[in-house]
């Protein structure tokens, strides 16, 4: 399962990396709305300028090469990693340093071209804001029933994974029903989609670009980007749907979480096809419209390192990106304030999460005898099960020969701690090391059971021996 983690963490790294150098790093920049951030206009385009900039975006594009290949080399020796926790760790790390190199040469090319860009005598036009009157506001391209149709569609598997937990379908031997497993993890999947439709709607209702004093070209430029960005949340959407309902089969009738895992490696694939084709027909729309193109709004100097948007005089919150696709907040703007502050506690929740996966993995498990109860310890006293309280213990010799499905915890490859199915029986708990198999069985007098081992087959032994003692 780890080897399967590994392809889907490479399938994400090497689509954001082919992503950075396609479409980011572009050699091709005539044909571009913005380069390296920048945007362009009729002065890039006389021959002693248009040669400067190939310079630039040449040696950019080199960098970004260079870039790109050491991280796919690092990419494939990390497949080699064992363990999940060690894979996850590594892979986000990589992930984190991968995009920050990729945009090294981004941020180098967008000084040169601003710097270019005085030598030129070329003002920004801060604050300066165009509108076009015929249409403005009523430039859409989602049609409600496009969201509509999967969002009802994915609800149906959120609607059956619920009425199996409630057990009023569903079978005798089903293993998962009643502890709302498929629920959780289906409707999980289901408010994406409803998240993926509010961003489609955003992205449909921001404001129309000017670029030509004819509002005929204006109206059709808008209409064709507008169209695709629908076109690719409404893909994003239906794969999203058809994840849902083979993760509801997979609950259904044979839970697997290879089979989970496995989808979860179609589901990335799918996703990063529809990227590709969005930003395929987006090169399309900006070389179709760039000879049209005759009115330009300057707000480069808003663009900090061409990427972070802030301009206090622009009331919009939602802008288009210049680095990558879709859109970026104004952090001038109060709500844009409030995302950025969340998307940095977002990340620190990430680093923290990976930090205490690394010591659950690391610690190992303990059990010890104290004051007639016994305690079982890793970083913490996880379960207290005092000696009066045991109805009855059993010794086993092999966990692995137990069906075990997690509820809610730890499930590594060097730790199982938490709530679990065992053999069909819900709400069981778990306090174990799987490599060492030896386990004791414990049912106390309120019905609740618990599998606990130690850290080796003599620790746990010692428990048992304890526990017939009493």
């Amino acid at each position: 399962m780890s080897a399967l983690f590994g392809w889907i963490m490479f399938l994400c790294a090497s689509s954001v990396l082919l992503f950075n150098l396609f479409y980011i790093y572009p050699l091709k920049w005539k044909d571009r709305k913005f380069i390296l951030g920048v945007k362009s206009r009729k002065e890039f385009m006389e021959e002693e300028t248009a040669d400067k900039i190939d310079g630039i975006v040449g040696r950019t594009h080199k960098q970004a090469v260079i870039i790109t290949v050491v991280c796919f080399v690092i990419s494939v020796l990390l497949l080699l990693l064992k363990g999940m926790i060690m894979q996850t760790f590594f892979w986000m790390l990589f992930i984190f340093i991968a995009v920050f190199a990729g945009m090294i040469p981004y941020i180098s090319g967008h000084s040169a071209l601003m710097s270019l860009k005085k030598q030129l005598g070329i003002k920004s036009s801060t604050g300066i804001d165009l509108v076009d009157l015929k249409v403005s506001g009523n430039i859409h391209a989602l049609k409600p029933v496009r969201v509509i149709i999967p969002n009802v569609a994915g609800f149906i598997p959120v609607a059956a994974a619920l009425l199996l937990d409630l057990r009023l379908i569903g079978f005798e031997e089903n293993r998962i029903a009643g502890s709302f497993l498929a629920t959780g993890v289906i409707a999980v999947f289901w408010v994406m989609g409803l998240l993926l439709t509010l961003f489609a709607v955003i992205l449909d209702n921001m404001k129309n670009e000017v670029i030509s004093s004819d509002s005929d070209v204006n109206a059709n430029y808008n209409r064709a980007k507008k169209k695709n960005s629908a076109d690719l949340c409404v893909g994003f959407i239906w794969v999203n749907v058809a994840y849902t309902l083979v993760t509801a089969l997979n609950f259904f009738f044979c839970y697997s979480e290879m089979l989970l895992l496995g989808g979860l490696l179609v589901y990335m694939i799918l996703m990063s096809a529809d990227v590709f084709v969005f930003i395929h027909y987006d090169k399309k729309i900006e070389a179709r419209y760039l000879k049209e193109t005759e009115l330009i709004t300057d707000d480069d100097e808003c663009w900090i390192a061409g990427m972070f948007y802030y301009n206090p005089k622009d009331r919009r919150m939602n802008v288009e990106k210049r680095a990558g696709v879709g859109m970026t907040v104004n952090f001038a703007h109060p709500g844009g304030k409030i995302v950025g502050i969340m998307a940095m506690g977002a990340i620190a929740m990430a680093i923290f999460s990976l930090v205490w996966a690394g010591l659950l993995e690391s610690t190992p498990v303990s059990l010890r005898i104290e004051d007639s109860r016994i305690i079982c310890h890793q970083l913490r006293d996880e379960y207290v099960i005092p000696f009066d309280d045991i109805a009855s213990a059993e010794y086993g010799e092999d966990i692995t020969t137990h069906t075990l499905i997690r509820m809610a915890g730890v499930g590594m490859d060097t730790l199982l701690k938490g709530n679990f199915s065992v053999d069909g029986t819900n709400g069981c708990k778990l306090f174990l090391d799987p490599r060492t198999k030896e386990f004791i069985k414990i049912v106390t007098g309120s019905g609740q059971t618990y599998y606990i081992g130690g850290c080796d087959a003599g620790e746990t032994m010692a428990v048992m021996d304890a526990i017939e003692q009493r």
